[in-house]
């Protein structure tokens, strides 16, 4: 679980704090699940993590709470029993690479690009749009909105 609940000088909480404009329109109770993309049975065969239901997993949140966007511990299951808007299935060590660049979030865009994140959208357009994630999709460099608003 190491790429996703790091431990360092610098923590994901640092990042969400210093982006906290980016999280301003969000509301409260909104979340993006961090999840590896691959688990690894107990034969050690490699199953991908995007599906409806697996076994439960521990995994990071990144939960709106009134006061700003915390960093906490959640359990997976599969998309299908996850209450977040978001969800991002990383490839092994992409977050702690990210987390440990000059820049985070620039590095984490970077990552998605590149396809060592994979980003699921679990709510509608619009659903999105008044829960606040619009600003924090643009700096991902996701135009959900399109080019036209």
């Amino acid at each position: 679980m190491a790429a996703v609940l790091h431990r360092s000088a610098i923590s994901w909480q640092d990042v969400l704090d210093a982006h906290a404009t980016l999280f301003e329109a969000v509301v409260t109770d909104a979340s993006v699940a961090l999840v590896p993309r691959w688990r690894i049975d107990a034969a050690g065969r490699r199953h991908a993590n995007i599906v409806p239901r697996t076994d439960p997993m521990p995994i990071q949140l990144w939960l709106r709470t009134p006061q700003a966007v915390t960093v906490r511990e959640g359990v997976y299951a599969g998309h299908a029993h996850l209450g977040s808007d978001l969800l991002m299935l990383a490839e092994r060590r992409a977050l702690d690479e990210a987390l440990a660049h000059e820049r985070p979030l620039s590095e984490l865009k970077r990552r998605l690009r590149r396809g060592e994140l994979l980003f699921m959208v679990l709510r509608t357009r619009d659903e999105l749009r008044s829960r606040g994630w619009t600003d924090f999709l643009e700096a991902l460099g996701l135009p959900f909105l399109g080019t036209c608003r």
